[in-house]
């Protein structure tokens, strides 16, 4: 008995480290276009490695140690009720491993079924440029439909023989197929558009953790650039009194996030913009709006979303954007912040500029990025200190929001 265990662990190990071996060399490399839903897409590293995270993934649970390692990382209370269920790929494995004898333990790490996961990790890290400031992204979410029974457990025998899914590379608007691996390694082709009436599992990023770990690289690069000037609270008019102006968000709605099934959560910042109350520079911060989580829904925050001690005329200009998982957020800043520059000039200090520097943040972002990097959701522009905004749309009609004047006091 001890002998089969050791056999088949042997063989899980061998069968994945063989499939790895021409994948790892694939997702080093550029990789060639490839045709996806009846159009030519060039797959990224990030791509590539949701790619064959999802194969391995569907891979190990062949071996019961595993599947009961995600099933209890699965169960672990999550930060944010109401959200598909997920857990971190380095958990998994980090309780998978536990799990093994320990000559066996030193065997699959020799074979490399589970650092080969922890090197795709690495590799999704690197490519956005997070290495250090997170430690990990790749996630394994669990899909499951609205019905009835959908409310029931899965145990650790259902998760062994459920599909594991991956997003596909391009514009998520134009996808049509999703594919996903069984435990065989064989692909099933599930529709984009359809979500599928049985859980399936996804390997992906967990755009709450990349999106926390990538505004905050964003807004150190912004201020490094000299377009993020953080003005002392005690040089603001107001302060001597005890307080600092804001602009409170006491709702927001967005009316179509375009998510597919397959994306899960929607991850939604706010890129707040104007002109810096001390220099002939564009001022632009970054903002997480982690509860924002789906379409068609009203959402009460409560959040400080602009201190107005930051920007010049009392003005200023906040637009929306959708994590779609592609985005290396200090390439963004530095690529907006060029843009903005150049677009801008040595440009004269006057009120109407401020909505140019936001135009100019749309003008400067490259095209790619409106497909599904960092989908550009609504614009408001030139908002007022002092001013209440009830039920505003944006001019693109997306997003709906009430803002309203707050004093926030000293401590």
């Amino acid at each position: 008995m001890k002998f089969t265990t050791i056999w088949r662990q042997l063989s899980i190990g061998a069968l994945c480290l063989a499939a790895f071996g021409t994948q790892a060399e694939e997702i080093r490399a550029v990789a060639a276009p490839e045709m996806l839903n009846g159009m030519a897409v060039q797959p990224t590293a990030i791509d590539l490695a949701k790619r064959q995270a999802a194969q391995q993934v569907a891979r190990l649970l062949a071996d019961p140690a595993f599947a009961a390692s995600l099933d209890k990382q699965l169960k672990v209370p999550s930060q944010h009720p109401g959200r598909p269920k997920a857990a971190a790929l380095r958990a998994v494995l980090d309780d998978f491993q536990q799990r093994q004898p320990r000559h066996m333990g030193a065997i699959l790490r020799e074979e490399g079924a589970d650092q080969k996961l922890r090197q795709l990790d690495t590799t999704v890290l690197r490519k956005k440029g997070l290495v250090g400031m997170s430690p990990g992204l790749l996630q394994v979410r669990l899909y499951q439909p609205k019905q009835a029974f959908a409310a029931a457990e899965l145990s650790p025998a259902d998760l062994s023989q459920t599909l594991v899914a991956f997003e596909p590379a391009g514009d998520d608007k134009q996808w049509k197929v999703v594919e996903a691996y069984d435990r065989n390694g064989r692909v099933h082709k599930l529709d984009a558009k359809t979500a599928p009436q049985f859980p399936v599992l996804v390997a992906d990023i967990d755009g709450h953790e990349d999106l926390r770990a990538g505004l905050a690289l964003a807004n150190k690069t912004l201020a490094q650039q000299g377009m993020q000037l953080k003005r002392p609270p005690m040089a603001a008019a107001g302060a001597s009194a005890g307080y600092v102006d804001t602009a409170k968000l006491d709702r927001i709605r967005v009316g179509n996030d375009q998510e597919p099934w397959i994306s899960g959560a929607a991850e939604v910042y706010a890129m707040v913009s104007g002109v810096q109350p001390d220099q002939s520079k564009a001022q632009i911060e970054l903002v997480d709006m982690p509860y924002l989580d789906y379409d068609g829904q009203t959402y009460s925050p409560n959040q400080i979303l602009i201190f107005w001690s930051n920007y010049r005329y009392a003005a200023a200009n906040v637009q929306f954007f959708e994590h779609d998982d592609n985005t290396n957020y200090k390439d963004l800043v530095l690529a907006v912040t060029s843009g903005v520059e150049k677009i801008l000039g040595v440009f004269k200090p006057e009120f109407a500029v401020i909505a140019t520097v936001a135009n100019a943040i749309i003008q400067a972002m490259p095209a790619h990025w409106f497909s599904n990097d960092d989908d550009y959701m609504d614009s408001f522009y030139t908002l007022e200190k002092n001013r209440t905004y009830t039920d505003w749309a944006g001019v693109g009609g997306n997003v709906t929001m009430t803002l309203t004047p707050y004093k926030l006091q000293e401590q």
